[in-house]
């Protein structure tokens, strides 16, 4: 069975979650506030995973069509 990621929807998913976060984290909505570091910490790293992810197999998807 073939898996099928929408890398780009994931990516703009993760966007989404580190806005929610930023306004809970603006809003004071967990305290306290440190509580929500290590979550908008991984947000962050996934966000630049997926975004590495998709230059990368856009640039592979270019190769193979010279």
């Amino acid at each position: 069975m073939t898996l099928f990621i929408n890398w780009e929807l994931f990516w703009k998913e993760l966007k989404e979650c580190r806005t929610a976060l930023k306004i809970i984290r603006r809003k004071e909505l967990i305290k306290p506030i440190k509580k929500t570091d290590e979550l908008f910490k991984e947000t962050e790293e996934l966000i630049a995973i997926i975004a590495k992810s998709i230059e990368t197999a856009e640039k592979n998807k270019d190769a193979s069509k010279k």
